[in-house]
């Protein structure tokens, strides 16, 4: 269907749909419509964001503080079920697989997490971080790079994507 804006000599109307009389209206009450439609599409308030923003901030300490304890219970309450990692190496683990993998294997673990960097960017229902991490501990030392997204579902954050890649020395 389409809407047709015309004028005429006494007024601006708009006939809907554009093809037949079936229903033409006064101008002001249809830009009064169109306006509160147009703003219910368009994307959330910068207090929105700014409230999604620290939402994340406080999950990613949470995400620090869970990878730092191996709390697998925090990696099923923070992960979505369809979760998935990409390791320094190219490795790709789903969510009980990366909880699996800081239970015990040879990957290591540190006992320091320094983020820097730190960037949020939220699209709507959907968030993407990026920083820096140094990390270190008895088998391991380095810093990668990381990217984080996240996602609103039924009004909950949860990490659906997680992607590490290793930075060089020097």
């Amino acid at each position: 269907m389409h809407l047709l804006i015309f004028e005429n000599e006494h007024d601006s109307c708009v006939r809907w749909p554009a093809q037949g009389p079936e229903l033409t209206i006064p101008m002001t009450p249809i830009a009064t419509i169109l306006t509160t439609l147009a703003l219910s599409v368009l994307p959330h308030s910068a207090r929105d964001s700014a409230d999604a923003r620290q939402a994340i901030l406080r999950l990613e300490d949470e995400w620090k503080a869970a990878q730092r304890n191996t709390d697998t219970s925090a990696f099923t309450r923070l992960l979505a079920p369809d979760f998935t990692f990409i390791g320094t190496l190219g490795s790709l683990r789903d969510r009980a697989g990366y909880a699996g993998s800081r239970a015990g294997s040879w990957i290591p673990q540190g006992t320091t997490f320094t983020v820097s960097e730190l960037r949020v960017r939220v699209y709507g229902a959907t968030a993407v971080v990026t920083g820096r991490e140094n990390t270190t501990g008895p088998r391991f030392t380095g810093s990668t790079r990381f990217t984080h997204v996240w996602v609103r579902r039924q009004g909950e954050w949860r990490m659906v994507a997680a992607q590490r890649t290793a930075l060089v020395p020097g």
